[in-house]
């Protein structure tokens, strides 16, 4: 069977030898949202993403990407039981005992996204199709899939952590599948609240800090039909935040919520690649506004 992805990989690799990151950017900056962009002069929120994807290459952004080092990176920030229960880190699949796991588990590597795999069953759990889907993943590099440079020198490994049950609202029944702190010059601003239905629907919420709806959204999703009732755990979330975040400039802050207590997910620098679509697309500027010190 022929591998297309594997092909289109390889394209995406040689193209980096013909295309700058800048013009392969800008390229995909207009096409998603609409204008031309000022990396050298940024001032919506897209264009100082993107130019922190250009022009700044810490270190540190590539620990904190990596799933595995931004575990020993924030342990002096935070507790550890704000960490998701680990079951193991591998270097290759086949490493991994299936006997000696839990029922339920998550699978994921710690260099990209979009490579995890939920086990609520382990006896239905398809390993075949793991192994094929995870070694794929071993084998791209995130740089070359979207040139975020962060992502180019993470060593690829594989993460097992504990199934969580996740935070279900009282009120509507719906699933928060994950909650994202924004926060600019050290403080949170925004909670962008993904939820799901009990048809399993998909919405996303953004909120300020007290809880109170906002007049935009992100990525084309729309508010849940109900409203969510003020999780318990908001203020525990947002002091954590504040621990974590950036003092200078733009971080997201993810977490994972379960009925009574909180887990750490990640630290996002960079939010769809820079490519995030805001409406009304005002806020793009007025988000970039509070990102002050770029």
């Amino acid at each position: 069977m022929i591998d297309y992805n594997y092909f289109e990989y390889q394209a995406k690799i040689i193209r980096t030898k013909f295309v700058s990151d800048k013009a392969y950017l800008t390229k995909r900056f207009v096409c998603k949202l609409g204008y031309t962009p000022n990396f050298c002069s940024p001032q919506s929120f897209n264009e100082k993403v993107t130019a922190r994807m250009l022009f700044e290459r810490s270190p540190l952004f590539t620990k904190l990407a990596d799933k595995c080092a931004v575990r020993e990176l924030i342990a002096t920030k935070i507790d550890e039981a704000f960490f998701v229960p680990l079951v193991g880190a591998y270097k290759c699949f086949d490493e991994i005992n299936f006997e000696q796991l839990p029922n339920q588990f998550v699978l994921k590597c710690t260099h990209d996204s979009g490579s995890a795999m939920v086990c609520r069953d382990k006896s239905g759990f398809d390993i075949t199709a793991a192994r094929a889907k995870i070694k794929n993943h071993l084998k791209m590099n995130m740089y070359f899939r979207k040139r975020e440079w962060h992502y180019k020198d993470i060593c690829p490994q594989i993460l097992i952590e504990h199934f969580i049950d996740l935070y279900i609202d009282p009120k509507s029944h719906s699933t928060i599948t994950t909650c994202r702190v924004h926060c600019f010059e050290g403080k949170p601003e925004f909670l962008e609240i993904d939820v799901q239905d009990t048809q399993g629907n998909d919405y996303s919420n953004m909120y300020n800090t007290d809880w109170e709806l906002q007049p935009f959204r992100v990525d084309l999703k729309e508010n849940s039909p109900s409203p969510l009732a003020k999780p318990q755990q908001l203020k525990d979330i947002i002091e954590l935040s504040k621990k974590l975040c950036f003092t200078y400039g733009y971080s997201r802050i993810d977490f994972l919520l379960s009925q009574d207590h909180i887990y750490f997910s990640e630290i996002t620098l960079t939010p769809n690649a820079g490519r995030m679509v805001i409406t009304p697309a005002e806020w793009d500027f007025k988000l970039g506004s509070l990102w002050r010190s770029y």
